[in-house]
């Protein structure tokens, strides 16, 4: 079977590193797979290493770009035709909005077999002002009566798609995104090392937060909770990994906090496993999100997760047993949850077994099973048809 995988770009973030692994399995499993992608800024490991690695060739479109250009948008669609046209796929798996519109249309122009498309959490609410957004869900809408099946994150982003009257539920497919579980469960350096290069001690309780540094993250909800909490907590620091353009904002709201030493940036990062085991709390603090892949990379690295209720998070936490819910844009409750989980032993190692053992149904190998199921059925179906 030949797929074509379609994204906008491969930037650092979990729908390029949910991509490339899914295509590195399949690729395993004995399928042909080729990637195209916009231009990438700060991509998602070494490209060119991945393609000797994997033997996937990536293919790029200088015109594939996000924004709104009219003109920029139909170039890159007559390449993405282009390309369908001379690689004859049988599914073309189209990721993300921009590559998802544009790549599907091209698809369809070429008639390929199969057409999917993975959204990697919606964009319905939380990103865009009204009028863009309106324009999102309208083209999704069109685009979504030609798409033989969209893989959602989670239930709940089924239910939202069906809720904008986005697919049919027939159409919609939840498959969680999957983790590399090896990497999570055996660190590579200890805490200890770790936290003394962040300037915290062993003593210290550190509550860490993981992200883009972009409003619909929520960082500053984080901030603010640290903030809260600091002042009778000490002993308490806090850990905020990533990057993005709300990052001068951010500092400068954290300055108080960083000048006492008990907030600390450390940019982006490529040895997140490795943070995950340094930390006591992980806390996300997102308006929205199509599944939260962060929190199960805390839970299998044994650390109790907090995250607000949003979106798909509610799929992946189950509240009080695998972690613990806070309403979004509440810093207040942000801060008392962490209080309360470093306080509460019991309830603490509580979440850390029962969110470790949870993470275990979270693996790459599965969401890569599932996802053959669906190319399967699609091209069955058509053959049917067809037949």
């Amino acid at each position: 079977m030949k797929i074509l995988q379609i994204i906008t770009r491969l930037e650092k973030g979990g729908s390029a590193e949910v991509t490339l692994q899914l295509a590195a399995g399949l690729r395993k499993k004995g399928f042909e797979i080729k990637i195209v992608t916009g231009p990438t800024d700060n991509p998602e490991g070494n490209l060119q290493e991945y393609s000797r690695g994997t033997g996937i060739p990536i293919l790029g479109i200088k015109s594939l770009k996000r924004g709104g250009n009219p003109l920029i948008d139909f170039l890159a669609y007559l390449r993405l035709f282009h390309i369908i046209k001379t690689e004859v796929p049988h599914i073309v798996h189209t990721n993300t909005s921009k590559a998802g519109i544009l790549g599907r249309w091209a698809a369809r122009a070429c008639r390929v077999p199969g057409i999917v498309h993975t959204p990697h959490g919606h964009i319905f609410y939380g990103y865009f002002g009204p009028v863009t957004t309106w324009f999102f869900i309208l083209a999704e809408r069109i685009t979504a009566r030609f798409t033989d099946r969209i893989i959602t994150l989670t239930g709940q982003e089924k239910e939202d798609h069906l809720r904008f009257r986005i697919g049919k539920a027939v159409q919609l497919v939840p498959i969680h995104c999957g983790i590399d579980l090896e990497k999570f469960v055996r660190p590579t350096r200890t805490p200890r090392e770790l936290r003394h290069q962040f300037g915290f001690s062993p003593q210290n309780k550190v509550v860490g937060w993981v992200g883009r540094l972009v409003p619909v993250k929520g960082c500053g909800y984080f901030i603010e909770a640290a903030r809260i909490l600091g002042q009778k907590n000490p002993e308490v620091k806090f850990l905020i990994v990533g990057a993005g353009p709300l990052k001068p904002e951010l500092e400068k709201q954290g300055t108080p906090l960083m000048k006492d030493k008990r907030l600390v940036f450390v940019g982006q990062r490529n040895d997140i496993p490795d943070i995950m085991h340094s930390l006591d709390l992980f806390v996300l603090s997102s308006l929205n999100e199509g599944m939260g892949r962060v929190l199960i990379e805390a839970m299998a690295a044994g650390v109790p997760v907090i995250a607000t209720r949003v979106g798909g998070v509610m799929d992946v936490v189950q509240d009080g047993e695998t972690g613990f819910l806070v309403p979004p844009q509440n810093p207040g409750a942000i801060a008392e949850a962490i209080a309360r989980l470093l306080h509460d032993v019991d309830f603490y190692r509580q979440l850390q077994k029962r969110g470790k053992q949870w993470a275990q149904g979270f693996s790459i190998e599965k969401t890569v099973d599932e996802t053959i199921k669906v190319y399967q059925q699609v091209l069955l179906k058509k053959t049917l048809i067809s037949g």
